[in-house]
């Protein structure tokens, strides 16, 4: 690694905008009560803003993973980058109303050439921010601009601990190179004194990996890594029969259905400005209308509330890939919480939806 650079402390804001951000918050806290009502009383026209805004930069991925529709070749709707002016108009109409924004949905985001600029852009608004990563493309230079750019948090996918298991299921990916990337991307978080990005190591709980998980906890509590994410599987709503089969373990036991929290609290939004229903239906199959004209319009729009009632009524039978889903089931939001998959148990502990999370750094979760 090169001599480290000297970088200006992105995350220090200056006291108005600490203030105007603490109060930001506050609001979006007060308006918990009104949205966990919204989805208990099942309201589908006049929702408020979600909480979590899910943006897809591409659906561009350099690897073949094979737990992965896009890996596997299943995507079929264009293939494309976010345009930057669309990018910026979705984040100035939704920075006053969610917390946090997660810059990918399908796709690689570092093969997005403007996601430093994207990231320092939803940062000056005051959203959160983080990235998963394969962390293939992970050199020196965008190490250092992902780190100035004023990401919080960013997911490091390291799907094995023996070189034979992770390349047999990040295809067309190296280990040693993965490896020296992520450990150097450590080493200059380290050397600069910050905090940020909060970095989690994620290994996918699947037939490949599960022989491997313990040893993985073990050999990557390491300085620089915050959590180590032993993230459960998920099967894309049961839709690909060759990825069905990777999953580890039985099936959790069926519950009554209720609507999906997705629909109430998540806005994911593709790299043309669909709106989906949630990653899952990859290929959009259930098309909900496009943000160029506003997020809330489309979030409030026909076919988003025709979806929350068909939801409501349990009409989904022919809705693809609702019909055939049980990650429905891995959260439920209450009265002052709705954040799907929140690292809840440190130590080791299984969470609802099945992954275990454990704690490697003393910094909290941004």
């Amino acid at each position: 690694m090169g001599v480290t650079r000297d970088v200006k402390n992105p995350y220090k804001r200056t006291i108005p905008q600490k203030i105007s951000f603490r109060l930001r918050y506050y609001r979006q806290k007060a308006m918990e009560p009104i949205k966990w009502l919204a989805y208990t009383t099942h309201q589908t026209r006049l929702v408020p803003p979600p909480d979590h805004m899910y943006i897809e930069s591409t659906n561009l991925c350099n690897l073949s993973c094979i737990m992965c529709p896009t890996g596997q070749k299943l995507i079929t709707r264009p293939k494309g980058f976010m345009d930057f002016d669309l990018f910026k108009r979705i984040v100035d109409e939704m920075a006053p109303h969610v917390r946090r924004t997660t810059l990918h949905i399908w796709g690689e985001p570092l093969l997005h050439k403007r996601m430093p600029e994207m990231i320092a852009y939803a940062h000056s608004k005051g959203l959160q921010t983080e990235i998963s990563s394969n962390a293939t493309l992970l050199d020196e230079e965008k190490a250092y601009k992902l780190i100035e750019s004023g990401l919080d948090v960013i997911y490091l996918a390291m799907d094995g601990l023996r070189p034979e298991t992770y390349e047999s299921v990040r295809v067309n990916a190296d280990f040693e190179r993965t490896n020296d990337n992520i450990r150097r991307f450590l080493q200059i978080k380290e050397n600069l004194g910050f905090h940020r990005p909060f970095v989690k190591i994620q290994i996918i709980q699947m037939k490949q990996t599960l022989d491997e998980i313990e040893e993985f906890v073990r050999q990557w509590r390491i300085p620089g890594v915050d959590w180590i994410n032993v993230k459960a599987f998920d099967s894309w709503g049961g839709q690909v029969e060759s990825i069905n089969e990777l999953k580890a373990g039985e099936s959790a036991p069926q519950i009554e259905r209720y609507p999906c929290p997705n629909l109430w609290y998540h806005v994911h939004i593709y790299w043309d400005g669909s709106l989906a229903m949630c990653d899952r239906d990859f290929n959009l199959d259930f098309p909900l209308g496009n943000v160029k004209d506003g997020v809330m319009k489309a979030w409030n729009g026909p076919r988003m509330q025709e979806l929350r009632r068909r939801h409501i009524e349990g009409r989904l039978d022919d809705v693809s890939p609702c019909n055939k889903c049980t990650e429905w089931a891995w959260w439920r939001p209450t009265l002052f919480s709705s954040q799907g998959n929140k690292l809840v148990n440190p130590n080791g502990e299984k969470n609802d939806n099945g992954e275990r999370n454990y704690q490697v750094s003393k910094e909290e979760e941004p």
